[in-house]
């Protein structure tokens, strides 16, 4: 990488000096004016440092290096000059992020400390810039990859309405919920899962990509949904126990020809059930065992809750109901229900729509602050 300094000022004598000085230690590109120093900027650029004088004509220092500010980020500002007016080098330093501040006379031996501080500074903005870039480049399509990986429709089963989505507060985040049609001599079931990995980020993605894996291989052989977690829970400790890592989740499977939801609660929050005859919810309990990767031998107790036409089943993350606004008010698990209710002849893609945009309505102008991840199932009447 080639480092050019640019010097501006509207003295001949002070720009010949500093080419005599400086030709033979670094490229020196010299100016007389603000005007001048833009266009070489736009021609010759990028230059790492640009020095300017303060009192030119037209366009002073401090209106220059704010111009370059914008023309050329990166690029080191500094300001040589005689003046000893405190104001200009505060107004420099406030309007032109100033990296140094010089003035005259300046020797030779300070001028060339400050000119190479500068480079130095300017290559290590430039490599953090590539840096960030390739970081956004790779986040992009991680976050890409991870999308494709939540399914995208229901799997057509007669009488079951699904959906689901995620919200992340990073690029990629550790929620997850996945839903699939196993078949097996038994008939073939229904999975909805709903996982939510400790923190968020990047390692959280690669984690909710693996226990999606082990948890597809899992429910595709023959077994009870606590064999399925169980199996899932003893491979994911192998791989997280030096971590610290863990994953709750909710697992349900959906027995539509007995009318029959079995479930297991690895320490994720209840589902909620709504019973449109009664307008009330109630939700999926049970006995709640350890997060996925805590302990290998851990033990799932499974629940069964009976099906009927029009029920509404809820699966979220935490990162829903323990939102908080700006007042410190949480979103709550009432006003999810409000929301279910009242969109409650929807279709399944719909209220986890209505869902999501009231709690983002909720939160403005914040963001979220944890991913947030809701899978609604209607049994169809």
């Amino acid at each position: 990488m080639q480092n050019k300094v640019l010097f501006v000022d509207d003295d001949p004598k002070v720009l010949a000096g500093i080419r005599r000085q400086l030709r033979k230690k670094m490229p020196i590109e010299t100016v007389d004016s603000g005007r001048a120093g833009l266009e070489a900027i736009g021609a010759e650029g990028p230059f790492s440092v640009v020095v300017t004088d303060y009192c030119m004509p037209g366009m002073n220092g401090i209106e220059f290096l704010t111009r370059v500010r914008q023309a050329a980020p990166e690029t080191v500002r500094m300001l040589l000059t005689g003046s000893a007016d405190l104001d200009a080098a505060i107004q420099a330093v406030n309007q032109g992020n100033i990296y140094r501040f010089l003035t005259k006379p300046c020797s030779p031996e300070q001028l060339v400390e400050a000119l190479d501080s500068g480079i130095k500074e300017y290559r290590r903005t430039h490599r953090e810039r590539k840096f960030n870039q390739r970081t956004r480049r790779c986040l992009n399509q991680a976050m890409e990859v991870q999308q494709n990986l939540m399914p995208r429709s229901g799997p057509g089963i007669e009488g079951i309405d699904i959906s689901g989505r995620s919200i992340y507060c990073d690029h990629t985040g550790g929620d997850y919920y996945d839903y699939f049609e196993t078949k097996a001599a038994e008939g073939s079931k229904l999975y909805a899962v709903v996982g939510d990995v400790s923190d968020h980020g990047l390692p959280s993605a690669l984690l909710m990509t693996t226990a999606r894996a082990f948890l597809r291989e899992a429910a595709s052989r023959s077994g009870s949904v606590s064999n399925v977690v169980s199996r899932v829970n003893r491979q994911l400790s192998r791989d997280v126990q030096a971590t610290g890592r863990f994953m709750t989740l909710f697992l349900a499977e959906i027995d539509l020809p007995n009318r029959i939801l079995r479930w297991i609660r690895a320490g994720h929050e209840p589902a909620l059930v709504y019973e449109p005859g009664s307008g009330e919810f109630t939700e999926l309990r049970g006995q709640g065992g350890l997060p996925l990767g805590v302990f290998e031998d851990a033990v799932y107790e499974e629940q069964h809750h009976e099906l009927t036409p029009g029920q509404i089943i809820a699966i979220g993350t935490d990162g829903i109901w323990e939102a908080c606004n700006a007042q410190g008010g949480m979103f709550g698990k009432r006003l999810l229900q409000d929301v279910v209710r009242e969109h409650a002849e929807r279709p399944a893609a719909e209220i986890v729509e209505r869902v999501l945009a009231a709690l983002q309505q909720f939160l403005f102008p914040l963001g979220l602050q944890d991913d947030a991840t809701l899978v609604v199932v209607k049994t169809e009447r």
